[in-house]
């Protein structure tokens, strides 16, 4: 389970965009606790994409379905999972660029839904698509950023977002693939994510490197954490000259393939168990 990541805001006093989905998401899914008029308004049926495109009606799900969620544990994860990689992608893509970057993603998302599983009786909502595109921005801004992960919901580790993120991807192309995906729209997952890729590679403010180092935060979160996790990727230190240097680089790629498959060995279990 995701809780949260060390990554500062550099750019941004504050998350406005990020925040106010989440407020959003929260108070549709109040009204959608007394009321059936939500889901009923806002429920996007993909196939739909396909049949009339333009109609505004659908046009209004296309949009509106991002805002709606299955469930009390469905609008949890996804709020998380927002809160965690959309302030950081929102501090470097700006306020305006990171929310036309999550309403492409989750339209981008339900069309790779409705081309993948063109079924008529097929209804998506949630976020998630939405929040794969920027889970890809924040892969490709933010790999090195250590994110606090509790495996099999009581395992605390400290894993590098570049690892979280390419499992979390893996699985969700791993189970779109294999067409066994339940009530999960892994397709829309899919989509959303190489939408974010695409956009981040051509979109992002002029400036913005990719892959930046990690972050020395001046208040890391949740200190007690860090004492007691398991981290998959420490700070070591550096050996002087040349042999050093080489032994080092050996080193570090023996240890990133060993914690790469132990990390990977682990998401397998959670997803399993």
């Amino acid at each position: 389970m995701l809780l949260a990541d060390d990554a500062p805001l550099r750019r941004i006093r504050r998350a406005w965009v990020t925040w106010g989905l989440i407020l959003a998401c929260i108070l549709v899914f109040a009204l959608q606790c007394v009321s059936d008029a939500p889901f009923h308004a806002l429920a996007l049926h993909p196939a739909d994409l396909l049949r009339a495109p333009g109609d505004p009606e659908v046009q209004m799900r296309l949009l509106g379905y991002m805002l709606l969620h299955g469930g009390i544990l469905h609008l949890l994860g996804n709020l998380l999972a927002l809160s965690v990689f959309g302030d950081n992608v929102e501090d470097a893509f700006g306020h305006l660029r990171f929310a036309l970057l999550y309403g492409a993603s989750g339209v981008v998302a339900a069309f790779t839904q409705a081309v993948a599983e063109p079924d008529p009786r097929v209804v998506l909502v949630g976020a998630s698509g939405a929040i794969a595109g920027v889970m890809a921005a924040y892969l490709l801004l933010f790999p090195r950023a250590k994110l606090y992960v509790l495996a099999f919901a009581r395992l605390p580790v400290l894993v590098p977002a570049g690892w979280f993120v390419g499992a979390w991807f893996a699985l969700n192309l791993l189970n779109a693939l294999s067409r066994e995906a339940g009530e999960v729209a892994h397709w829309a997952h899919v989509g959303g994510f190489l939408a974010g890729i695409l956009l981040t590679l051509l979109a992002r403010p002029p400036g913005v490197p990719l892959f930046q180092p990690a972050f020395a935060s001046p208040t890391p979160p949740w200190p007690w954490f860090r004492r007691v996790a398991f981290d998959f990727a420490p700070e070591v230190a550096r050996r002087d000259g040349p042999a050093g240097s080489a032994m080092e680089a050996r080193d570090s790629r023996l240890a990133a393939i060993g914690k790469a498959v132990a990390f990977l060995v682990l998401t397998l279990l959670s997803a399993w168990f």
